[in-house]
């Protein structure tokens, strides 16, 4: 009986673990494939671009430059569909490529952008999490209504506030006014602080929110309404014990889709506070045409997503006893 349940456990994991690396390889090449047909629609070029960020090239006559010899050696003028496979075959064997417009590896450009971007994005979830907590347990916990109301209305008020309006605020508040803070820059922790203020906010606006709400269920619910208090259970004890746990599932799937967007999503913010990173890198490379450095972003963030979605996953495994379970088999 006991090697059957094994066998059947081991089963399930191969299956599961199978099933998520075919959703995870088609995820990135749909990803990759729809941003490339898409990209080939917007005005410009990047022959062009390139020969405008070399200095060498801004004292010749451009009218001397064979243009569609430029595109040749960038493998521009190969038709739609063998430009698509050699980049799909290339993102498939890890080969970015090259930067159209700097001829720099695109490998090198993602990774020399991506410390800036993962430390902005660390540091805002680490206090964009407890943060939330408080907000959820302050909109739950008190017995005086009008300190429930206002800490749930804190979050929804601010989710409705433009990240550019908030950081430009900041900007004038901290910067200009008080001298605090450096307004722009990469430099030093003190660049991060505003940037860092304006995703926190942002992060945990939004994970309190949904706290807030997955709370509400779990306390109206007969184990917390009825069975924890004749058990002599407080109120606060209560929430943090049973019903916590319990509303973690939305908020984790929150969080993954929080992790996937702040990546890339940081673009907002790093051009307001004119922070290096993915997002600056994104904007520039779609100005000037670089397809295969947006590529390259794209199928970076698409891994990320898939990667994080199957850490929820497991997150949910471990706060749920029932979803490891496996059924007894049948005629045992």
């Amino acid at each position: 009986m006991i090697r059957r349940l094994g066998s059947a456990r081991n089963r399930i994991a191969t299956k599961y673990v199978t099933q998520r690396l075919v959703h995870a390889v088609f995820v990135v090449v749909a990803a990759y494939s729809v941003t490339f047909f898409l990209l080939f629609v917007l005005p410009g070029d990047a022959v062009l671009a390139r020969i405008g960020s070399h200095e060498a090239v801004g004292n010749a006559d451009i009218g001397n430059l064979n243009l569609d010899e430029l595109r040749g050696e960038l493998g521009l003028m190969d038709s739609l569909w063998v430009q698509y496979l050699r980049g799909l075959t290339g993102l498939l064997t890890l080969d970015l490529g090259q930067s159209l417009v700097s001829g720099v590896p695109v490998a090198r450009l993602i990774f020399d952008a991506l410390p800036s971007t993962l430390l902005l994005a660390g540091i805002s979830l680490i206090v964009a999490v407890p943060l939330s907590l408080v907000f959820a347990l302050a909109a739950v916990h008190p017995r005086s209504r009008w300190i429930r109301s206002l800490a749930a209305l804190i979050p929804a008020a601010y989710v409705s506030l433009p990240v550019f309006w908030v950081g430009i605020l900041l900007i004038s508040l901290f910067s200009v006014t008080l001298g605090w803070l450096p307004a722009f820059g990469s430099r030093g922790w003190q660049s991060l602080v505003l940037p860092v203020t304006v995703l926190a906010l942002g992060g945990a606006a939004q994970f309190a929110q949904v706290l807030i709400s997955s709370l509400r269920s779990e306390l109206g619910s007969s184990y917390a309404a009825v069975t924890a208090p004749a058990k002599g259970a407080g109120r606060f004890y209560t929430i943090m014990r049973h019903c916590l746990r319990n509303a973690s599932f939305p908020f984790l799937t929150v969080l993954g889709l929080r992790i996937g967007t702040l990546l890339g999503g940081t673009v907002v913010v790093e051009l307001v506070f004119s922070r290096k990173g993915i997002g600056r890198l994104i904007v520039d490379s779609v100005k000037s045409v670089d397809l295969t450095v947006v590529l390259g972003i794209v199928a970076l963030i698409a891994i990320v997503y898939v990667v994080v979605n199957i850490l929820v996953d497991f997150g949910y495994l471990l706060l749920d006893p029932r979803l490891r379970r496996v059924p007894a088999p049948v005629g045992g």
